[in-house]
């Protein structure tokens, strides 16, 4: 997204294909002109390891090329910024950018306009064929036909693509600190119809600069703190809701008077206290749920996820403010990918399940499931959706008492089969 103070404010334009062209191209050697994101060598290395029926080396090759220039169009925004967004503190961390997964990159690139929604599902896709072919327990050789369709989307999409777009983010960013906001201003009109992944980027960046500033700039942002998060509170979820009232438990605790005096204030105004917790125990059960999460979309994530579902189910009682998130974690292990799931990981998972009631159900289904991209996505795939429907069934969810319109009717709907529909429905909450 960009601002300057003569313009509006105004989302990023994902980048298209390249060209109609490439689209029937059905040979390495009439891709490979498309990849001008490569130098010649790389792209001849390409073009020999499919001749010599290298399939998965050229894949790798290229997937990496792919993957390393997304993941650096993402941290033009800035490591602090994509840490915001995905929710993870950066203090303690040596190498923060090596904790991005190539879902992470993937998922970010589609939110910030660097890639388009096909570009996304297609990419995802990927992920799990690659990860799938380089498993040392998979037998088979990845065949020429996906190792060409892998290479026609990594061009089509990223490597044939001019991807030097002026980042001015930052920008937005530092507006939040260096200034005061007026009510008037048009980000605040812009942000009332700008998709979901904007509102938290909004909130989580004000809460992350809140710990970061000091002095006037301190000011700023609590200045426009107060000015934005009415505003967006019935607009955002109960995850990202329960995250400002974290930070407000943390500056009691921490004897911050100011900051508590102005995290006070707001919460009064939009009622929101019950989004604060009694206790800061749930931070763990966040870190671990997120470890969780990467497990399942890594490499070789049917070995991993046992240990990590083991260890949040050792936790104990998930607590409320990071009920969502373990949630979260939980269903995607749950629903699987394209290859099936880990089976050494599902007594824990169904043990933790077991133990949700009714209302945390519904908690989670009214107010995050549709804003949970790497869960959503899963109903486009043949064997998460059958998981889907298994688990509609197993804790009778089509009974609950839901107030989102749109998660119930997605809900009937697999039931009643209608999966187009479904898709349907996924899709526009994946945009």
């Amino acid at each position: 997204m960009s601002y300057s103070h003569e313009d509006s404010m105004v989302l990023w334009h994902a980048n298209t294909s390249v060209t109609v062209s490439l689209v029937d191209a059905d040979k390495a050697n009439e891709i490979i002109p498309y990849a001008i994101g490569l130098r010649e060598n790389e792209k001849k290395k390409i073009v020999q390891a499919f001749d010599a029926k290298l399939y998965d080396m050229a894949t790798e090759y290229t997937w990496k090329r792919t993957i390393n220039k997304l993941k650096s169009a993402v941290l033009k925004f800035g490591i602090d910024f994509v840490l915001e967004m995905l929710g993870r503190p950066s203090a303690n961390i040596d190498n923060p950018e090596d904790t991005l997964t190539e879902t992470d990159i993937i998922n970010l690139s589609a939110d910030l306009g660097i890639i388009d929604r096909t570009a996304k599902l297609l990419m995802l896709q990927q992920v799990e064929l690659i990860n799938h072919f380089t498993d040392p327990e998979v037998d088979s050789e990845m065949p020429k036909l996906t190792a060409l369709s892998c290479l026609s989307t990594c061009v089509q999409y990223v490597l044939g693509q001019n991807n030097e777009t002026e980042i001015e983010f930052n920008n937005f960013r530092d507006r939040l600190f260096k200034e005061s906001l007026a009510d008037d201003d048009s980000l605040f009109i812009l942000l009332d119809d700008a998709p979901y992944f904007y509102k938290r980027t909004v909130v989580r960046t004000l809460l992350n600069l809140m710990k970061n500033t000091n002095g006037g700039e301190r000011d700023n942002v609590l200045h426009n703190f107060d000015r934005f998060i009415p505003r967006l509170w019935d607009k955002i979820s109960g995850e990202d809701k329960w995250s400002i009232g974290n930070t407000y438990a943390e500056t009691i605790s921490n004897g911050d008077i100011k900051e508590a005096s102005y995290l006070k204030n707001v919460l009064t105004k939009v009622k929101g206290f019950d989004y604060v917790p009694e206790t800061l125990r749930s931070q763990t059960f966040i870190e671990i749920a997120q470890e969780l999460q990467r497990a399942h979309l890594n490499f070789n994530n049917f070995y991993n996820e046992p240990s990590a579902a083991k260890k949040l189910e050792e936790l104990g009682t998930i607590p409320s403010p990071a009920f969502g998130t373990c949630m979260t974690a939980i269903l995607m292990c749950k629903l699987g990918n394209s290859y099936g799931i880990s089976e050494a990981a599902q007594p824990s998972l169904d043990r933790m399940l077991s133990r949700v009631s009714d209302v945390r159900w519904k908690y989670y289904l009214d107010e995050v499931f549709l804003n949970e991209s790497n869960v959503l996505i899963k109903l486009l795939r043949d064997r998460p959706y059958k998981k889907w429907l298994e688990l509609i069934s197993e804790y009778k969810l089509v009974e609950l008492s839901l107030d989102n319109q749109n998660i119930r009717r997605l809900i009937e709907l697999s039931v009643s089969g209608k999966r187009q529909l479904v898709e349907k429905i996924a899709n526009e909450h994946l945009q």
